[in-house]
């Protein structure tokens, strides 16, 4: 038998899960400033609530950030903040020392660092994946360095694909709007017990001709798109530590039986039993070498 040796794979192998650190960081008032700093990992930054002027010494001028936009800090790479003076902003923030090479090839897409921007579907996915690798850094699970390695991967696939995102669709710049008016009304209203025909009559189109431009624009339907929303949603509610009744009622299902139902379908599991695999309790004294007092955007 021929081993085959592949470096990036075996530096995996040898990764300590408390490589990687995830901040979910509580908001920052309007107004702050932070100034430039630089990290020996790679930072990937979203930003969760509010605006901010990302200020980069490297950059003549500085990156404006809304709610959904992403950036990516190669290592090393100098960067301060300043919370919009109204809003202010909060980050969800991942550092890591190692990205597959042809990853980190083509998530550098604008100078020196990435950017991207996600949708509410895509911020909910990213998020998850976030508490995935939230847990395996907490619990220091067996073989937690080659799995937090592959979340990493899965959070760069998230941002890749979101680039690529109503390419080639050949949608018009009016159908370009009501498919956006429409998601924002989906995720206004995913909670309720809605029709697709509801959908259509808020963006002015017939079911049918709702669904063909939909579909040209997302690659799924909307039926399709609302149900993953709800799964997404219910996950992190999940996370959260609410009870499946409730988290039924919160995501859009008509009851727990139906959301388990649906859940069990796609996920192969029951929402109770998921939330048992994926839900950690973080020990007090855990704060300061986890949570990242002390790193991260601040």
């Amino acid at each position: 038998m021929i081993r085959l040796a592949d470096p990036y794979l075996e530096s995996s192998l040898t990764i300590d899960a408390k490589d990687y650190t995830v901040i979910i960081e509580p908001p920052y008032p309007p107004g702050r400033a932070m100034p430039p700093h630089a990290h020996i990992q790679h930072e990937i930054a979203l930003v969760h609530a509010g605006a901010c002027r990302i200020n980069l010494p490297s950059h003549r001028e500085a990156e404006h950030l809304v709610e959904g936009d992403v950036l990516f800090f190669p290592s090393g790479l100098s960067h301060g903040f300043t919370a919009d003076p109204m809003r202010g902003v909060q980050f969800t923030v991942i550092q890591f020392m190692n990205l597959e090479p042809r990853l980190l090839s083509r998530i550098i897409n604008a100078h020196s660092l990435g950017r991207f921007h996600l949708s509410r579907l895509e911020m909910s996915r990213f998020t998850d994946v976030c508490h995935q690798l939230q847990r395996e850094v907490a619990g220091n699970l067996p073989y937690a360095g080659v799995q937090c390695q592959s979340l990493v991967e899965q959070l760069a696939v998230i941002l890749l694909r979101s680039s690529h995102r109503g390419e080639d669709t050949g949608l018009s710049p009016d159908h370009a709007e009501i498919v956006n008016r429409a998601l924002q009304w989906l995720h206004a209203h995913s909670h309720e017990n809605i029709l697709m025909s509801d959908v259509a009559r808020t963006v002015n189109l017939s079911p049918v001709h709702f669904r063909q431009v939909f579909r040209r624009a997302m690659g799924v339907s909307p039926k399709q798109y609302l149900f993953a929303l709800r799964l997404q949603t219910s996950k992190c509610l999940l996370m959260h530590d609410r009870p499946v009744s409730e988290v039924a009622e919160l995501a859009g299902f008509g009851s727990p039986q139906e959301f388990s139902k649906a859940f069990r379908r796609l996920t192969g599991v029951t929402p109770l039993e998921w939330k048992r695999a994926n839900l950690y309790t973080r020990p007090r004294s855990s704060r300061a070498a986890y949570w990242g007092d002390e790193v991260g955007m601040a």
